[in-house]
């Protein structure tokens, strides 16, 4: 991660490679921009030369102006300024970041924090800045022979801030944006990671390696959790020669007393589908199906860094799903850790399976709440795309809360509802109930099967199947795996410590 400070100053006095500047459509400019201009008169001629400046996402760089310091003056088009807001600047921010890192500019100033953006602090502008510097320049390149090194990398962003009496606010803003960009860092390295490397031994290794006096981690191998009794997670790993893990994280930031919150993810280092396969086109990114593992340990990452003032119980059930010799069969009854048997009608609804054992160990453990990350259905790829991910639950506070956090910092989520009557599609005529619902309300009968295993304690579910990976990629994401969850917990949690 390169390196990001704040500073206050005048744009024409900078001596970075670089000066950035924000122009919105119509060459409006603002704050120190419009500063500038009138400091440096021939700007203004020399803008009227570029053809649609000001357009989203589109750079006019002038070069070596008379009476600036730095060889670079970089104008990044903003849009419209009434559709500009903190998404907005976080993106602009990866678009500039990746402008000048493909430019030869070895560091930069980013007056960027200054633009007219109601109803937002400087602390959250940038905030928003840094996130989009460090999650717009992240790259997966570590098996790459021939790797692409830039011969003059972007090294320092300077973060410019209108007065030196916000500095303080500003440097906690970036300490801030620092622990989420490497809480997605990691969680996208664990993701991207080949399921020949990422294994469940691989994933429960990275786990045990964030333990500090803080955070402790406890790693069960496949002879503690058959004596623990996780018998679904077990049934799903019979048909893989890789032994599962369980892997369960203590973080305690608060009072011994208090109650933690209870975070599960889903590791599924590969799934080929089991017996129900999968089929073989696009079977390469079922990688991507121990994402919602990778978020929980990214936000424990993430909270460990800030300290945040909470406690947090963190929940890992993971395994491979292989249609081996020994593997589990359509037909089959599973045990579950809870008790509760399961019809076995699609070896490929295995994720419920082993979050079943999970969310019933955590529930055990009478945590405050629980919220448990999934790459659970295509189904929501289905009804949400790659926007948001599905959000349903069993109290509207949390879920409120959740939406709230997710609109803060674009890891968006979206509510589906959860009635009894979603319920009757899981009945099973040899078993407590069955495994999948039919065709219909995929998403929503998924989370009924979940909803079986939390007891009364408030429960969230976020299923991350359309937003945790992205082979296209995006401003703030190589293609590959997004970190999708992270932002969005470690911002609840800060809403939730710090109300």
């Amino acid at each position: 991660m390169i390196e990001i400070a704040v500073k206050a100053g005048a744009a024409h006095k900078q001596r970075n490679d670089a000066v950035v500047l924000p122009m919105f459509e119509g060459r409006k400019l603002a704050g120190a921009a419009a500063q500038l201009v009138r400091e440096i008169r021939e700007v203004k001629g020399y803008l009227r030369k570029f053809d649609h400046l000001g357009t989203f996402g589109r750079m006019g760089v002038l070069y070596d102006v008379p009476g600036m310091h730095t060889p670079r003056l970089l104008f990044a088009g903003a849009g419209e300024e009434r559709r500009f807001d903190l998404h907005a600047l976080r993106r602009l921010a990866a678009r500039a970041a990746r402008w000048l890192q493909e430019s030869g500019a070895r560091d930069a100033a980013l007056y960027l924090t200054d633009v007219p953006l109601r109803g937002t602090t400087l602390a959250e502008r940038v905030q928003a800045v840094a996130e989009g510097v460090w999650l717009g320049l992240y790259r997966f390149d570590k098996y790459q022979g021939r790797k692409q090194e830039q011969k003059r990398p972007l090294r320092a962003v300077t973060i410019m801030i209108p007065s030196r009496r916000d500095l303080a606010v500003a440097e906690q803003a970036v300490t801030r944006a620092r622990a989420v960009a490497q809480g997605t860092y990691f969680a996208r390295d664990l993701a991207n990671e080949p399921g020949n490397v990422c294994t469940p031994e691989y994933l429960a290794e990275q786990a045990a390696a964030l333990a500090d006096d803080r955070l402790r981690v406890t790693v069960m191998d496949k002879k503690a959790i058959e004596q623990a009794g996780f018998t679904a997670l077990l049934a799903v790993n019979q048909g893989s020669d890789k032994e599962p893990r369980f892997i369960v994280l203590e973080y305690r930031g608060a009072d011994e007393d208090e109650a933690p919150v209870a975070l599960v993810g889903k590791g599924l280092t590969f799934d080929a589908g089991g017996i129900s396969l999968k089929p073989a086109a696009q079977m390469d990114e079922m990688k991507f199906d121990m994402c919602g593992a990778a978020a929980v340990l990214g936000t424990f990452r993430a909270a460990r860094e800030l300290a945040l003032p909470v406690n947090l119980l963190g929940v890992i059930a993971s395994t491979e799903n292989l249609p081996g010799g020994s593997a589990y069969k359509p037909g089959d009854v599973v045990r579950t850790y809870k008790g509760l048997t399961v019809e076995v009608q699609n070896t490929d609804a295995e994720g419920r399976l082993i979050l079943a054992d999970a969310l019933a160990y955590a529930a055990e453990r009478k945590p405050a709440e629980i919220i448990d990350l999934a790459t659970l259905t295509g189904a929501c790829v289905i009804a949400l795309g790659s926007q948001a991910s599905g959000l349903l639950g069993n109290e509207e506070r949390l879920l409120r809360a959740l939406r709230k956090a997710g609109e803060r910092t674009h890891d968006r989520v979206w509510p589906l509802p959860l009635f009894d009557e979603y319920q009757e599609q899981l009945k099973s005529k040899i078993a407590d109930l069955r495994n999948i619902g039919g065709r219909e309300a995929g998403t929503i009968t998924a989370a009924c099967f979940l909803s079986r295993f939390v007891d009364d304690i408030p429960w969230a579910h976020l299923d991350i199947a359309g937003t945790a990976w992205n082979m296209k990629g995006s401003e703030l994401a190589h293609p590959g795996a997004t970190g999708a969850g992270v932002r969005v917990l470690v911002e609840y949690l800060r809403m939730r410590a710090e109300p």
